[in-house]
């Protein structure tokens, strides 16, 4: 569900009972233990710790929810690769777009209260939103912010908070972005319009998104140990170490990084900092009707509206639909409503069967990989009594196929103009000014309020190809392209992969 971009972008156990980490007595179940729930949790860990050593992952934790009662929680690994600090679950992680779910639930709640409802339109609730289309911004609903069919570009925009755009940057640049499909027409994955949900619920309550996590959500669970921010994250004492796989072993990053804060400008859509303990609370509340303890964290009409089917979609060759901040897909024996999150360092699944009336969590300190969900399809296939699932098999050879390296290209480098003719100004009306400058290695590309910089050596022709300077150990190169008028002087500069809803082009000034 998440892109791997130039940018490394996606705005993904122990047997015995853990009381600590349950749900509070009087939600528990009195339901007995059967002997094959148990067997199903040895087999299980013995296979998710064997895969986790397959995918080369430093430290995973992980939670199993039955019914309204964490039936196991454990750590795997190390929270750092090469030292000795052993993942628990109070292991704090990043878990990038499982946090969408909350931000439906926050509005949700105002929903549950009468204070708006999901059909008003974004322009009555929140007068500044705009898309390119000026009856798609009229017509545009509640509900459609959070159902991934709006039209734009999967990922379109979500550059902008790697750079150093803030939010409010990022809502405005939605009305350049132009539509790769039809309003409601087809399944589109973007992050920008979890950003204006968050600021309809803002708007409605008065707060701030951040408070409002606070208040309406961790507290009443007691998700003590979750934030949103990266100074939530800095003061948790048993906080993991997020990774890049760079030359095929993990590499740390740390906060501050260009790769670490980028998904806390994007909150509302992917900056939870949690840990499985915590994450299992919440995951009660969505498997029982948004009931945990002697809270009802919204209602059993709203948890339906959330795990409701809205836009289908074909993902693995696998029946599935996005609700409302969650998927739906159909395995070969349940359904299990799903998100998975995908930061620079983490990737994370948070996931139930309502058939089985079983649940996982499962956070993660590397980036962009399939161990979590190859483990979320494992459970539910193997508690649904599939036949020898093999699904870490299945997704690794997938990811082999797709890292296959591409044939070199052969074709005849052509001579370009001499560097001082691409050298200036260049600007866009969401990226703003781009200024190219002549280095020693090639071009020095500056962009963004951060002033990102990536330098681009000469490939053919008016090509360049560029690498980040400060990650370029870390980062593949991607290409970047000038163009000419009939006189031969340049007049625009491309930069692909900022392409999507045709939003990365500048023009020199």
């Amino acid at each position: 569900m998440q892109k791997t971009t130039p940018l490394i972008l996606s705005l993904a156990l122990s047997l015995a009972l853990l009381p600590s980490l349950s749900a509070p007595a009087q939600a528990r179940s009195e339901r007995p233990w059967y002997p094959e729930t148990a067997d199903l949790l040895e087999r299980f860990t013995a296979y998710a710790e064997q895969a986790m050593k397959d995918w080369g992952v430093p430290g995973m934790a992980m939670a199993v929810v039955k019914g309204d009662t964490v039936i196991l929680a454990r750590g795997y690994g190390v929270r750092e690769a090469g030292a000795s600090q052993a993942v628990t679950p109070q292991t704090v992680f990043q878990a990038g777009s499982t946090t969408k779910a909350f931000t439906v639930a926050l509005v949700g709640q105002l929903a549950d209260q009468g204070v708006l409802d999901w059909n008003d339109r974004v322009v009555d609730r929140f007068p500044a939103f705009m898309v390119q289309d000026p009856w798609v911004t009229r017509e545009f609903r509640i509900h459609d912010l959070f159902a991934q069919r709006s039209g734009m570009p999967s990922y379109a925009g979500d550059a902008q908070s790697f750079i150093g755009f803030d939010r409010d940057h990022i809502l405005r640049s939605m009305r350049h972005i132009t539509p790769g499909s039809g309003f409601r027409d087809r399944f589109s994955y973007v992050n920008n319009l979890f950003l204006a949900g968050a600021r309809v619920a803002e708007i409605a309550a008065g707060a701030t998104w951040e408070t409002l996590m606070a208040k309406r959500i961790f507290s009443p669970l007691g998700m003590t140990r979750s934030s949103v921010d990266r100074e939530g994250y800095e003061a948790s004492p048993d906080r993991a170490t997020m990774h890049v796989m760079a030359k095929e072993r993990p590499v740390p990053i740390r906060p501050g990084s260009m790769l670490f804060d980028w998904p806390y400008v994007y909150g509302p859509a992917g900056g939870l900092n949690t840990c499985a303990a915590d994450m299992a609370r919440w995951l009660t509340a969505q498997m029982n009707h948004g009931a945990y303890g002697d809270a009802q964290l919204f209602t059993p009409a709203t948890a339906e509206h959330m795990h409701t089917p809205v836009t289908p979609l074909i993902l693995g060759g696998l029946n599935s639909a996005y609700c409302q901040g969650w998927m739906r897909t159909e395995l070969s024996r349940t359904d299990v409503i799903w998100h998975n999150g995908n930061t620079s360092g983490g990737k994370s699944f948070v996931g139930f069967s309502p058939a089985l009336g079983l649940g996982l969590v499962v956070l993660t300190n590397l980036g962009d990989h399939s161990l979590p969900d190859a483990l979320g399809f494992q459970l539910f296939d193997m508690a649904s009594g599939v036949e020898n699932p093999d699904w870490s098999a299945r997704m690794l050879s997938q990811e082999d196929a797709a890292n296959t390296p591409e044939e070199p290209d052969d074709s005849p480098i052509l001579p370009g103009l001499p560097p001082a003719a691409y050298a200036g100004t260049y600007t866009s009306p969401v990226y703003g000014d781009l200024t190219v400058r002549n280095g020693k290695a090639g071009l020095v590309l500056t962009l963004g309020p951060a002033r990102r910089t990536f330098t681009a050596r000469h490939h053919s022709m008016h090509t360049f190809t560029a690498c980040w300077a400060d990650i370029s150990p870390e980062d593949p190169e991607f290409p970047i392209r000038f163009d000419t008028d009939q006189d031969g002087r340049v007049t625009t500069l491309t930069i692909p992969f900022l392409d999507d809803g045709n939003i990365g082009t500048f023009t020199r000034r």
